[in-house]
């Protein structure tokens, strides 16, 4: 037995080392917008609350299908670490929140994530899906293999792994990032007509135990320090 343990304590540490983890953290804001495009219009005059929390970089993603309720969309906040993330949280309370910002959502809940990848910060048309994974690390090295073929393939596509913390029942965030959403369906027309890439995909799928949602979203930056 103290011989297996070993062993997969071993194991556990080869997969943390395949790839180094970067920096950084995500904040994001869960909101049911009575009017998505005011709500953000609104956000981009009055940027105060981005500044008071320290966000190196803020943006907005618009569930466009796959919705849980109308005007699904949330509120990201990029910072350097985790630390910084966290530390927001004592900046800003948008449970507080008074005036237009008040009147023009409904705040779900927030949650913190974790890259354990490199991301290309180049939000526009997103599928996400949200994930149970039971290998995160052996899942996120399947990702760098296929974001690296899919490219190879001449696709324009950005692919993130994120973890929660301190989301609640939230699960892994993967995104798979394309400049359009016809591109974004072009590269799913490519996996069905078996791409050279789509092999890694379908070998990605022993590490996932469930797909708890899967949406389309439309995302861009609103702030930059």
């Amino acid at each position: 037995m103290k011989n297996i343990k070993s062993v997969l304590a071993f194991a556990l540490i080869l997969s943390f080392n395949l790839h180094a983890i970067p920096e950084g953290a995500f904040t994001t804001l869960h909101v049911q917008a009575k009017d998505v495009d005011k709500y953000i219009e609104l956000m981009k005059k009055n940027t105060g609350p981005f500044e008071a929390i320290g966000s190196d970089v803020a943006g907005v993603c618009v569930t466009k299908t796959g919705h849980q309720y109308p005007g699904e969309m949330f509120v990201w906040n990029a910072f350097p670490s985790v630390e910084k993330a966290f530390a927001a949280t004592d900046l800003y309370d948008p449970m507080n929140a008074s005036g237009s910002y008040e009147r023009m959502r409904v705040v779900k809940y927030s949650a913190t994530f974790k890259p354990l990848k490199e991301f290309n910060l180049q939000p526009a048309y997103e599928r996400l899906w949200r994930l149970n994974l039971n290998n995160p690390m052996a899942y996120t090295q399947k990702m760098i293999e296929l974001e690296e073929a899919i490219r190879s393939a001449g696709h324009d596509m950005n692919i993130g792994v994120f973890q929660p913390l301190g989301g609640g029942s939230e699960v892994f965030h993967v995104r798979a990032v394309s400049p359009s959403a016809g591109e974004l369906g072009r590269v799913v027309d490519d996996y069905f007509a078996g791409g050279s890439w789509s092999s890694i995909w379908d070998e990605a799928a022993q590490y996932i135990d469930n797909i708890v949602s899967d949406t389309i979203e439309h995302c861009q930056i609103i702030y930059t320090k």
